[in-house]
């Protein structure tokens, strides 16, 4: 018996109709970003391993917990997530020397070696923009409603937006030491991965979804206090301007996000149908991240969607083709004359396909329903020889006669 090979845990096959609603999703994606003066940058797959060890953290889950893929023998892994290699490419083609302001979008996959699960997975797919160049809140809130919009855009409802703000560098230090003190005493009563976090990263215990953690960390009084004078006074504008804009929040002072460059402003974009894993969608600010990785001081902020985690929210589309015209031929005699049919109306723009087995015509018309199309243009021998075509319209369940010099016509007036 022959092997039968399997796909690898954690990714997935897409085929139609996934494919073609992943298609609507990221053409959808891409006219905002370009309403919202976004321009498309495609990136590496590959990069080097350092990137994401000084960027996102040696103690984040990506680092610390050892999800990245590596090539054997080579400081380089697939991209775990998009920010440090747009900022990485941002400085390395010194873009900071032509222009004082970018906005960027990018769309493709991601990869995490991370235990497969509901919305999760070892190869998925982003949707992610980034802002260079401005540290103003007005531009935290156009960086929401961005993502906001595309979620909208493709139909999704039910997002719930967590907003958050982590201060400075500075801020997050002095919280990074209220929890260290104030933890150690519930240290027991900590799931194992944060027991371990409370000595390299005690701001990830806040946003851990056990249920003990989450419990301890309720009984904490963090809230904005925190926040030095400059850092409070960005957020609190930051909210002020949602509201402005009417864009319902849930300020979660908790909200961390796992990745040590945020600053500042972080989201998160929630939904219920998702289960304990529910973010669709993050952001927020790196305004350190640009000086880390080598470049000068430049402020910046962006978000990510996963696209799988869309799909989740969306509702299985119907299985049709996007076929306007079916070429049929009633025997295998005049089959010449029907394919040169079908490649002159491809010619002209009219999408059309035809058999390529030979079947009766009864089975071509249920090809044609199954394939969705609209029409069916019937070529018989009869028919050639007087001149004309038949039309059937698969809608309305009805066909007429056109002559074979008007039928383009027909399917382009």
């Amino acid at each position: 018996m022959k092997k039968s090979y399997q796909r690898l845990r954690g990714t997935l096959d897409f085929y139609p109709p996934e494919s073609d609603l992943i298609q609507e999703i990221v053409g959808k994606a891409r006219n905002l970003f370009n309403t919202f003066g976004y321009q498309e940058v495609i990136l590496p797959i590959l990069e080097r391993e350092e990137i994401f060890t000084k960027s996102v953290g040696k103690t984040s889950d990506i680092v610390g917990e050892k999800q990245m893929f590596r090539v054997e023998g080579k400081d380089i892994v697939l991209r775990p997530e998009g920010t440090a290699g747009m900022v990485r490419s941002f400085i390395e083609n010194a873009l900071y020397t032509k222009k004082d302001f970018y906005k960027f979008f990018y769309i493709g996959p991601m990869f995490r070696g991370e235990r497969p699960q509901k919305g999760r997975l070892r190869q998925f797919h982003h949707i992610g923009c980034e802002a260079f160049g401005s540290n103003s809140p007005y531009l935290d809130v156009e960086v929401i409603k961005l993502a906001l919009s595309i979620l909208q855009e493709c139909g999704i409802k039910g997002i719930k937006l967590k907003v958050n703000s982590l201060g400075c560098q500075q801020d997050k230090a002095n919280l990074t030491n209220f929890l260290k003190k104030e933890l150690i005493s519930y240290r027991s009563k900590l799931c194992p991965l944060c027991q371990r976090r409370l000595t390299t990263n005690p701001l990830r215990v806040l946003d851990c979804k056990e249920e003990s953690c989450r419990k301890v960390v309720s009984h904490l009084d963090i809230s904005d206090r925190f926040l030095c004078k400059e850092c409070l006074c960005h957020f609190n504008e930051v909210l002020s301007l949602l509201k402005e804009l009417e864009i319902d929040f849930l300020y979660q002072p908790t909200l961390v996000r796992g990745l040590d460059y945020y600053t500042n402003t972080v989201f998160e974009l929630v939904h219920k149908q998702l289960g304990s894993q529910d973010a669709c969608g993050a952001g927020g600010r790196y305004n350190d991240l640009v000086k880390n990785l080598g470049g000068p001081s430049i402020p910046a902020i962006g978000f990510a969607l996963g696209l799988e985690r869309m799909l989740l929210l969306l509702k299985k589309p119907d299985l049709t083709s996007k076929v306007l015209v079916f070429v049929a031929y009633t025997s295998l005699n005049v089959y010449p004359q029907a394919y040169k049919l079908l490649n002159t109306l491809r010619k002209n723009k009219v999408s059309s396909d035809i058999s390529y087995k030979e079947k009766s015509l009864k089975s071509q018309l249920r090809s044609a329903e199954k394939a969705g199309a609209n029409f069916v243009i019937i070529v018989g021998d009869e028919e050639i020889k007087r001149g004309h075509l038949i039309v059937r319209d698969m809608k309305k369940s009805c066909q007429r006669t056109v002559e074979c010099s008007r039928i383009l016509d027909f399917f382009l007036s």
